[in-house]
């Protein structure tokens, strides 16, 4: 007597329909992968909100480009980001009015330094790295807030060999030098940052558990003009428009999020 063999059974399929089949799986994994960061803006240009539009399959990722048909370019925020290995951006409204903020971590073709980008007057201006002078490390993991003043305030780690932990805040139009946040003999990652008050509120891994440090931002800016680090306005980090063709270093769910020439960011501009 012949045992019927274990588990399911199928019927025969003939072959050009299993040739088909496989063809069909080969056109939808192989379609391209879509994603865009940018803003959205009323017939009159007013800012009304920003988008991240992205789309993974399995290991496939892509964050940076263009969903929208009829998006108009100008919208669109660093086309080139996943060429370059661009990370995920963190996107927030500064408090008040509104105008939105985006950062990331950016491949410069050595390493990752931290870009952002912000909408302004109708357009985006940046991409820029929040410093000026190259580091030989990576800058990974930003995260953003904004002060009691409505400043932006970024944390990231560097993959130094002992990892940090470092800070910055804009002011009057320049990012502040890093400030190294934890301890240098104490390897620090994957900040987090919120605002209580006039202190940021730094949280961060390390090999012993999760520290939390309270940092007071009064005394950790002192500036040339003798000014309070909450005084005044956040001006726009360029009132120029920046070049580029629309494919600078740019790029669904509803989040908030320039352009500029890949060559040019990695020169990073002083701002104005």
């Amino acid at each position: 007597m012949k045992h019927a063999p274990c588990g399911l059974r199928f019927p025969a399929v003939p072959r050009p329909v299993r040739s088909a089949f496989a063809g069909l799986l080969l056109v939808l994994f192989a379609a391209p992968l879509c994603a865009e960061v940018s803003v959205v803006t009323d017939a009159r240009g007013r800012y009304l909100k920003t988008l991240f539009l992205t789309e993974s399959r399995g290991v496939r990722r892509v964050i940076w480009g263009q969903v929208r048909g009829g998006a108009d370019p100008s919208t669109l925020l660093n086309l080139r980001g996943d060429r370059m290995g661009d990370s995920r951006p963190v996107m927030a409204e500064q408090p008040g009015t509104r105008q939105p903020w985006v950062i990331w971590s950016a491949g410069d073709g050595h390493d990752r330094e931290i870009a952002f980008a912000t909408w302004s007057g109708g357009h985006w201006q940046g991409p820029q790295f929040l410093e000026r002078a190259d580091n030989p490390y990576d800058d990974l993991d930003p995260r953003l807030a904004f002060d009691a003043a409505g400043n932006p305030l970024v944390v990231w780690w560097r993959r130094e060999p002992i990892p940090r932990i470092y800070l910055s805040l804009l002011l009057n139009g320049a990012w502040m030098p890093p400030y190294p946040v934890s301890d240098a003999a104490v390897p620090s990652r994957h900040p987090s940052l919120r605002m209580s008050g006039t202190q940021a509120v730094v949280s961060f891994r390390t090999p012993q558990g999760q520290t939390v440090l309270f940092l007071n931002l009064q005394t950790l800016v002192m500036l040339p003009d003798g000014n309070g680090p909450l005084d005044g306005p956040v001006p726009p980090p360029d009132q120029r428009p920046s070049p580029g063709n629309g494919d600078g270093l740019d790029g669904g769910k509803d989040t908030p999020a320039g352009w500029m020439d890949d060559a040019d960011l990695r020169k990073p501009a002083p701002l104005e």
